[in-house]
């Protein structure tokens, strides 16, 4: 899994539940850091204990997790969830994934025991170089299997997924205390954590086949590069493909007119042994009538569209939607909705200079830390309610 993930520590508090939002975590001191979401369990407790600093060796007893859950109408209500091996460590993570956009870090509350000097050589949980641990920590930031995920138009056809985007901004109180980083943690390479784990195939596969066709044994960077190759040359030559198996690991295409006049057909997969995309399978050229598409094409989605006026959104944020769709004509010979043109635009401008919802999803966070760094400093949110008709919603408000 790759990453990483925001964590909020609470020790020496109170667990108080049945509140208007389910469990809650509160302590005087809570603390923060940033930890890959490849950390494992043992990795996890021998940074809590590091983090103590108080000249007594610690052991981690328990470790519960503020797990949300989307309930009714899209509200979350937390509950806990024990933290006790690699497994729930996995969960946790994969959760936190899901629901990042409304709980934009993991809260966890930790309970330590202090360990007695006749155990410390036969306790394999301590040990007086930690930090060595952490030596090497590193996650596959490859985008294989989540790149092509992103959320569309209607004018899709159904080869990449969709997420649904939050609705609501949920705030969490303030906390107006300094809170201690971890020493480990200010030793962390966040530039290698996000460096591919195959560099050598970091920049292959890039180049579209508009000029020729594609090989069997022709080689990827990752899923997105493939997909992004395939419709290329499909939009260039005026046909049109249908998705037979789009998984992780697997992205598998043929001609509309397959079985009615065409052979085309691609599969791709990736290789594990490589940490490449491969092409596996490939029929040839197409042998349908080209031509057929009309003036728009079902492949030139949104977020096509988007990748390829990148560079003169960068140069003028404010561009047209008109000069957008005249782009589009010159460079792909199709000419595009409005509507598709504007959402292209705003998610380009999201892709250059930040999504205004992301945005303020992290703004919490960023409070956070500046609190962290700024000694002395206090936060302060002002929201409003948030209603659903004539009934005000629990557990979510909007920044006001």
């Amino acid at each position: 899994m790759e990453g990483t993930a925001n964590l909020v520590v609470y020790r020496d508090g109170e667990i108080i539940r049945n509140t208007h939002e389910g469990v809650r975590f509160v302590c005087q001191n809570p603390f923060s850091f940033v930890v890959p979401c490849t950390m494992t369990f043992m990795e996890l407790r021998n940074g809590l204990c590091q983090s103590m600093e108080n000249g007594t060796l610690m052991r981690v007893s328990r470790i519960l997790y503020r797990n949300p859950v989307v309930v009714f109408g899209g509200l979350i209500q937390f509950d806990t969830m024990p933290i006790t091996d690699e497994v729930t460590m996995h969960n946790m993570f994969q959760i936190h994934r899901q629901t990042q956009m409304r709980q934009p870090h993991i809260e966890l509350y930790v309970e330590f025991e202090t360990v007695v000097a006749e155990g410390i050589q036969n306790d394999l949980e301590v040990e007086d170089d930690r930090a060595a641990v952490y030596e090497g920590m590193n996650s596959d930031s490859e985008e294989d299997f989540e790149a092509t995920y992103e959320a569309g138009d209607e004018d899709e056809d159904g080869d990449v997924g969709v997420e649904t985007a939050a609705d609501n901004v949920v705030v969490h109180p303030s906390i107006s205390q300094p809170m201690n980083v971890p020493p480990f943690m200010r030793e962390l390479d966040l530039d290698a954590m996000h460096a591919p784990e195959f560099p050598e195939y970091s920049n292959i596969g890039v180049a579209d086949p508009e000029d020729g066709e594609f090989q069997i044994g022709v080689e990827y960077s990752s899923r997105k590069s493939v997909v992004a190759a395939i419709r290329s040359y499909t939009i260039a030559r005026g046909v049109d493909y249908d998705v037979y198996e789009s998984e992780p690991q697997t992205f598998y295409a043929k001609c509309k007119m397959y079985g009615r006049g065409c052979d085309w057909l691609i599969r791709a997969s990736l290789i594990r042994k490589k940490g490449c995309w491969e092409i596996r399978r490939y029929n040839g050229r197409h042998t349908c009538t080209t031509g057929v598409i009309s003036q728009d094409h079902s492949k030139l989605d949104s977020d096509t569209v988007a990748e390829a006026i990148r560079p003169l959104v960068e140069t003028e944020p404010s561009i047209k939607v008109k000069t957008i769709i005249a782009e589009v004509q010159s460079r792909f010979n199709y000419t595009i909705s409005y509507r598709k043109a504007w959402l292209a635009k705003q998610k380009s401008i999201a892709k250059v200079f930040g999504d205004w919802e992301e945005s303020y999803q992290a703004l919490p966070w960023w409070l956070l830390v500046m609190v962290q760094k700024m000694h002395g400093s206090v936060v302060q949110i002002e929201t409003r309610p948030l209603y659903n008709g004539n009934e005000e919603a629990q557990g979510v408000k909007i920044l006001h």
